[in-house]
């Protein structure tokens, strides 16, 4: 009889005490996520002067290269500020809305599915994340955002509901992304939504990240470690960025000596402290070990939405290898990604819109299908 009773009260707990897993997305939209592309100064700093449309706006011919390199996704960040009617926060600008889906009707029609990126600009978005009146403003901008583009199929369109959040609570980032969330979910209930963690959305705040109790959610983090390599000679961010100019990779103490020498006393610590950590596939591998196992306790999808290496500093080579060992590693552990970026100071291509030079070191680096008519001819 005792026995009856404890099976009776475990029953009961498992149907009304314990909440079912989430519902992931569908295979096929998952299937799309393996490998993309970033397309991010497109519609963020929208008519600011100094953005160039001829080296920032993507072309057909763009969208032809996209696909034939074999990418099935774009991220695309949009500054919800552009859209937003002036007077009123939760009303958009019709003419703008129709503008953006007209800017990513060729990508619909190349197969490739969309992921629109919330990126507030610099002290708004801290504005929106500080308080509940900002978070509430930022969830009714989702909502007349999601509903004028619920009628784009699911199976074309992802809605990330803010990059990189900044705040550094995770708690705090959690309670946020759920808000945001919810406020999509109300109006587009079928589309698949992106929410990251805390901060600049790394590993370690993937990590932090304690699963939201929703469905048809994918968790995104960013990765470019190490920074001092992978941003070197970068002009925003941390000013030490832009001293740092040539820096190998993979990193040793021997690899640095001939840069610590020259150095100056501010930059030779961080110099030396990048040598002794020896960054090299097996430490890359071993930080995506630790996503790969996140993924697997938690049982919900993941999905780099950024990685890359800057232009602006590193040799070649270094970048080439960096970029092969990263893809490789996510690929080996089921981690899919969106290379940052297309064009720009972490570009596949370089370039303006009538000249681009797709790198092909860097698209062999990252297991792309490379165009006949972007091989160098034969002598």
């Amino acid at each position: 009889m005792k026995l009856l009773k404890c099976g009776a009260l475990l029953l009961l707990l498992l149907l009304v005490g314990v909440s079912r897993a989430a519902e992931p997305p569908p295979p096929a939209l998952l299937s799309a996520l393996d490998r993309g592309v970033n397309l991010s100064i497109w519609f963020t700093y929208r008519g600011q002067s100094g953005i160039d449309p001829a080296r920032w706006y993507p072309t057909a011919a763009d969208w032809r290269q996209i696909k034939a390199l074999g990418f099935k996704h774009v991220r695309v960040q949009f500054d919800p500020v552009y859209f937003r009617d002036p007077v009123n926060p939760r009303a958009l600008q019709a003419s703008r809305m129709a503008e953006l889906k007209r800017a990513l009707a060729p990508a619909w029609a190349a197969g490739l599915v969309v992921v629109l990126a919330a990126e507030p600009q610099g002290p708004e978005k801290s504005r929106l994340v500080r308080d509940a009146a900002g978070i509430e403003e930022l969830a009714g901008f989702w909502q007349a955002f999601a509903k004028a583009l619920k009628s784009v199929r699911p199976s074309q369109l992802v809605f990330e509901v803010l990059n990189e959040p900044t705040d550094t609570d995770a708690a705090r980032n959690r309670l946020l992304m759920q808000s945001l969330a919810e406020a999509v979910r109300a109006v587009a209930p079928r589309h698949s939504i992106v929410v990251e963690g805390h901060g600049y959305s790394g590993v370690d705040e993937l990590l932090a990240f304690e699963p939201l109790p929703l469905d048809n959610l994918i968790y995104s983090f960013h990765f470019y470690e190490p920074h001092t390599f992978t941003h070197q000679g970068a002009f925003w961010g941390w000013p030490m960025f832009l001293k740092f100019k040539d820096l190998p990779y993979p990193s040793s103490p021997e690899a640095l000596a001939p840069l610590v020498e020259k150095a100056d006393d501010e930059t030779k610590p961080h110099l030396v402290a990048y040598g002794e950590q020896r960054w090299n596939r097996t430490r890359i591998e071993a930080r995506l070990d630790q996503v790969r196992d996140w993924t697997k306790t938690h049982g919900v999808p993941v999905w780099c939405g950024e990685f890359g290496v800057t232009r602006l500093g590193p040799p070649l080579e270094a970048r080439h290898q960096w970029l092969a060992d990263t893809r490789a590693a996510f690929d080996a552990r089921g981690i899919r990604w969106a290379l940052f970026d297309y064009v720009g100071h972490f570009g596949l291509v370089t370039g303006n819109a009538d000249n681009r030079e797709l790198d092909l070191l860097d698209a062999e680096a990252l297991g792309l299908s490379i165009p006949a008519a972007a091989r160098p001819k034969a002598e």
